[in-house]
């Protein structure tokens, strides 16, 4: 729930524990049908000129900058690059359920747009393409073929920022791929290879003789002691043998959104350096299922600010 609504709530009733009473003695049925009462009063209560001024003034509400049709064609390019690669394109909702980024992730809740009817705007869609994957794998059986999901998708996060081509709501492209544990890392360093591979096939189709650099944190529970990122980073040397492979080492407690490795894409264009790739391995399959076999890893590119980058529209 909001906070400042919490707070006004507070002071009008002049309960200052009420948040905890809320939270502690309401069901979340009658929590909902409480804020949609408040929220069709609110909403009741405007006029069209309100309306207008509310507009004028919430950042989270505005459109993008990005020409429409040149970015959805942009945005077709990655989903059949994805297809062709063996992905499966998924067009998700513009919401998931409550805590879909903060009950598996490190995400906190308050950077997340929550909604009401036990939802939240996405945040980060390779969470729901978790979720997706967990429930199709579950239902089979957890099969050894592995499941490969990609999605085009809007996300909106609610934290100011003042950066440069960094907007509230922005396009992204994400790809998962979910499967078992087949031993000797099997899965991880093959699937690391094919997410790396179609964001570099894609990027030097976009950005002619520009330099790529792939780089790779290793996420160690004890100093130098990194089994699955030693096997990931050497299949990764070994097929990539044309680009340079810069390697960091921090510890585990550092950095707790991925497991063992994160793995990133730098692209220099125009005397800079843009990271535009980002992607680990995860538990959040293992999480959702309660099945320690299951291997996950996501992985995602900023398709708005490329676009933007590519057609000189950084602001």
């Amino acid at each position: 729930m909001n906070d400042l609504f919490l707070q006004r709530l507070c002071r009008e009733t002049g309960v200052p524990d009420l948040p905890d009473l809320l939270c502690e003695r309401l069901s979340p049925s009658d929590l909902s049908a409480l804020l949609l009462e408040v929220y069709r009063r609110q909403a009741g209560g405007l006029t069209p000129a309100a309306l207008l001024s509310a507009y004028k003034k919430n950042r989270l509400v505005k459109p993008s900058a990005v020409h429409a049709v040149s970015f959805r064609e942009f945005e077709l390019e990655w989903l059949r690059a994805g297809v062709a690669a063996g992905f499966e394109a998924l067009e998700l909702s513009p919401v998931g359920p409550v805590g879909s980024c903060s009950a598996v992730a490190t995400v906190h809740q308050h950077k997340v747009l929550s909604a009401l009817r036990g939802t939240e705007v996405v945040a980060d869609c390779t969470n729901i393409l978790a979720l997706e994957a967990s429930v199709r794998r579950q239902a089979a059986g957890y099969p050894t073929a592995p499941l490969h999901l990609c999605a085009a998708h809007r996300h909106l996060r609610t934290p100011q920022t003042h950066i440069p081509g960094f907007t509230a709501h922005f396009g992204v492209f994400c790809l998962i791929s979910s499967g078992r544990d087949t031993g000797s890392f099997a899965f991880e360093k093959e699937k690391i290879v094919s997410h790396i591979s179609l964001y570099l096939r894609m990027l030097r189709n976009i950005f002619e003789n520009a330099r790529l650099m792939i780089t790779l944190k290793a996420l160690d529970t004890k100093p130098e002691q990194n089994p699955l990122f030693e096997a990931v980073s050497e299949s990764i040397r070994s097929r990539f043998t044309d680009l340079p492979v810069l390697v960091t080492r921090i510890p585990r407690q550092q950095q707790e959104y991925y497991q063992a490795l994160q793995f990133g894409i730098v692209l220099e264009y125009q005397g800079c350096e843009f990271p535009v790739i980002d992607g680990g391995f995860t538990d959040w399959t293992q999480k959702l299922t309660g099945n320690r076999k299951e291997r996950f890893i996501a992985s995602g590119i900023g398709l708005e600010f490329v676009w933007k980058l590519r057609t000189g529209q950084l602001g």
